[in-house]
């Protein structure tokens, strides 16, 4: 429960001053504004969200549950839904060492293995379709009308039942009139942003649509000796489009939405962190012949010579189709139609030396093994994805007296392969003497199609029993799930054919269920009580190849919660206290395979607590002025950790998981002027030390690899300085200053003990970023 006496008496100062500067300022609130249309001016924004299918008060929704609005999300300048995580207590997102995936974790529970048959333990959601973050990359926040982090299992109302939570995004739908919307920003590493947006207004009785396209380049931030800018690792291009479509006539409603996404990536740099002392002494000879010298270092290399690679490609093509219709005041039909498609290829370098020039063992029938002088790269793996997916959602919303209710089916296809060659540097034991004998130029490959299918029928009741004034609502709720999985692997011995396969099969059901009481004890401060259960369909590791499955990972939630609003709606504080129990909880954990190469299988661990709780905090003290305060807190601790058949429970870890994260921010708006309108707004976020692996994956090479490999504290200040409202003609103008990671702090975001390969590798964040932006609306 480390969260530095320094930081705990700087937060605490910091909240000092707010309350100095809160308390006075409300009670003067009080005594000079009437209640009525001024103080609510003054007040605090009403967050409409609709965790729970439905819009309503985030006060008034009985979960643990972070919102940001299109304003909020300018103002915070995120660029990247990852971003996020500064500002949302108990998430994670960090990238999982290429350019092909983001792991995503709610409350310490996590999946950050790209691989395309895990189930993330956090859903993605993007207008009600669910989408697999594993496997998409980072997005790009284009046309984003509203984000909602849901925290802890949600097992009832969203597609994919997920263990750790789900986040919600909302996209914007086209406005009623003409509009532009202009925008274009340069930043540091030679970062430019362009982004355009067409409303058409309404062309037709209830029939409007918009049009919207964005560029985006960026130099790396690693640099490498041999490469220039635009291709150092971290560099990036991508273009984005997204057309929509909205008609109403009458009780009903359509909308459609397309969006493509190309994207062309330098994946980031997964330099040398460790190497054995066996590696470390073989390799330094590659000076002597001419290669590359090994550069190993703790610290962030500013400066390296890595694998000269391809770029990156990733595209995606989707599809939305949304229709609704009002039976009734009482009554609604809702059908939500996706499908995806993704193709991704990419070769990851990993190791901060390229080129290195070794005698490698090429002749195993003499003795002393016959070598040969050759260039070699330590690891080079990636290959081929592609994904394909359709759901099919269909709800009937309704209310009549004292109950409101949600009921439908879920139908999720998705159809996905990957092929994984790698060459690697192998340097190890080759007689069984117990000492290395010398290096080898190794190979492995990996390949596998797989399907899933998916159907679930769900229901939630919302009851509001004639007792207690109307302050008591019941909610009931409760899914069956039935996942059917398929799975075909080959592997290539020495990474050639002809292949060894094998198929799989494994049909998983579930029934999961949420019972939660919420009471307002006044129209402005309520308490809710929740049980929940949460499932993560069980599957195959394809790096395992003919393994048993692993089992479905279960989840059952105890939560307590409070939301309140003080002073007018000047100051609101919201409190989560939460336990989860696991069962057959999903570990990621990475190994080494003679024909695969280097790898990592799902393996059920046993059983885990997690407990901790969410506070939030957010302040309107004086017209202008919003602060916020934010901090989680989670200890996790396994009741059972099945390793090799030994349980192994005080020693294991829980991988990604920071203890403590805090976040404190202030916005301040200036009165409006003949000019513009100036705002300031200031973010510092905080997230404790952490390891990546529950264990390390080769306890004789690398033995202390998980804990020398963790990721240091986090400390982020971010901030931005604007005018906006500037009147030009008949449009206006905002311009921005804004800068990221402002104390330049430099720490691991990832890293991967590649354990018998004689080494680890990290990556680090970008240094600090300075940037200006202009945005015009006509």
């Amino acid at each position: 429960m480390r969260f530095t006496t320094s930081k705990m008496a700087l937060l605490g100062s910091a909240m000092g001053a707010i309350a100095a500067c809160t308390v006075p300022a409300f009670a003067h609130a009080q005594e000079t504004q009437p209640a009525g249309e001024t103080a609510r001016e003054g007040g605090l924004e009403t967050i409409v969200v609709t965790a729970r299918r439905r819009a309503e008060n985030l006060q008034d929704t009985p979960v643990s549950i972070t919102a940001f609005n299109a304003a909020k999300l300018e103002t915070m300048n995120v660029q990247e839904v990852s971003k996020l995580a500064n500002f949302t207590p108990g998430l994670e997102l960090v990238p999982s060492g290429t350019t092909q995936g983001v792991g995503v974790s709610i409350r310490g529970i996590a999946t950050y293995d790209p691989i395309l048959t895990n189930e993330p333990s956090v859903g993605l959601y993007i207008d009600g379709i669910y989408v697999n973050a594993l496997s998409y990359g980072q997005f790009d926040t284009l046309d984003l009308e509203r984000v909602e982090v849901l925290r802890g299992p949600q097992g009832t109302l969203f597609g994919r039942n997920t263990t750790g939570g789900a986040i919600n995004i909302v996209t914007r739908r086209p406005s009623d009139t003409f509009g532009v919307e202009a925008k274009a920003s340069y930043a540091t590493h030679n970062e430019i942003i362009g982004k355009v947006r067409i409303d058409t207004g309404e062309i037709a009785e209830g029939i409007k649509a918009s049009l919207t396209y964005q560029y985006r380049t960026r130099d790396g931030y690693v640099d490498d000796i041999t490469r220039p800018d635009k291709r150092d690792p971290g560099a990036s291009r991508a273009h984005a489009i997204r057309a929509a479509l909205h008609a109403g006539s009458g009780p009903f409603t359509l909308d459609y939405t397309f969006d493509m996404v190309r994207r062309r990536d330098y994946g980031p740099h997964n330099q040398f962190a460790l190497v054995t002392d066996a590696y470390g002494a073989f390799t330094s000879q590659s000076p002597l012949y001419g290669g590359d010298p090994l550069r190993v270092s703790d610290k962030r290399l500013g400066t390296v010579n890595g694998y000269d690679e391809k770029v990156a490609r990733n595209n995606s093509w989707n599809h939305a189709l949304t229709l609704e219709y009002a039976a009734s005041d009482n009554l609604t039909l809702k059908s939500i139609t996706g499908h995806r498609k993704w193709v991704s290829h990419e070769l990851s370098p990993f190791g901060s030396s390229s080129d290195f020039m070794l005698p490698l063992i090429t002749d195993f029938s003499t003795y002393p093994f016959g070598t040969t002088v050759m260039k070699i790269d330590p690891y080079v793996g990636g290959g081929m994805k592609r994904l394909k997916q359709f759901t099919q959602e269909v709800q009937i919303l309704g209310n009549f007296t004292r109950f409101e209710y949600v009921v439908g089916g879920y139908y999720y296809d998705a159809k996905y392969a990957e092929d994984n060659p790698q060459t690697y540097l192998y340097y190890g034991d080759f007689t069984g003497d117990g000492i290395p004998d010398g290096g080898v130029p190794a190979a492995g490959r990996l390949a596998y199609q797989g399907s899933t299918k998916s159907y679930a029928l769900f229901g939630q009741f919302n009851y509001t029993p004639a007792i207690l004034n109307d302050n008591l609502e019941l909610t009931g709720g409760i899914r069956y799930t039935i996942d059917k999985k398929r799975l075909q692997t080959q592997i290539y011995n020495n990474g050639l054919p002809p292949p060894i396969e094998n198929q799989q099969g494994k049909t998983f059901k579930n029934t999961s269920f949420n019972i939660t009481a919420n009471y307002k004890f006044t129209p402005d401060i309520s308490a809710y009580a929740r049980f929940g259960t949460g499932y993560r369909s069980g599957g195959f590791s394809p790096r395992a190849f003919d393994g048993s499955a692993y089992n479905p990972e279960k989840a059952k939630v105890y939560e307590f919660g409070i939301k309140s609003e003080f002073f007018d709606r000047r100051l609101r504080a919201n409190l989560a206290i939460f336990r989860t129990d696991y069962s057959n909880l999903q570990i990621t954990q990475p190994g080494f395979s003679d024909t695969a190469g280097f790898v990592s299988n799902v393996i059920n661990a046993g059983k885990a607590t997690y407990q901790g709780f969410e506070f939030e905090l957010t302040a309107a003290p004086v017209e202008g002025l919003t602060l916020t305060f934010d901090v989680s807190y989670v200890d996790p601790k396994y009741k059972q950790f099945l390793y090799n058949g030994i349980d192994i429970k005080n020693d294991a870890k829980f991988g990604f998981v920071a203890k403590w994260a805090a976040h404190v921010g202030g916005t301040y708006e200036f009165p409006e002027t003949s000019f513009g309108t100036p705002s300031i707004s200031l973010d510092y976020s905080y997230k404790s030390s952490r390891v990546y692996e529950s264990v390390s994956s080769d306890p004789i090479g690398l033995p202390d690899a998980r804990d020398q490999l963790k990721g240091q504290a986090r400390n982020d200040l971010s901030g931005r300085i604007a005018l906006s409202k500037i009147p030009v003609g008949g449009a206006q103008l905002t311009l921005a200053v804004f800068g990221e990671n402002l104390l330049d702090k430099k720490y691991r975001i990832s890293t991967i003990d590649f354990g018998a390969l004689g080494f680890g590798t990290a990556i680090y964040n970008r240094p600090r970023v300075i940037g200006i932006d202009a945005k015009v609306n006509f």
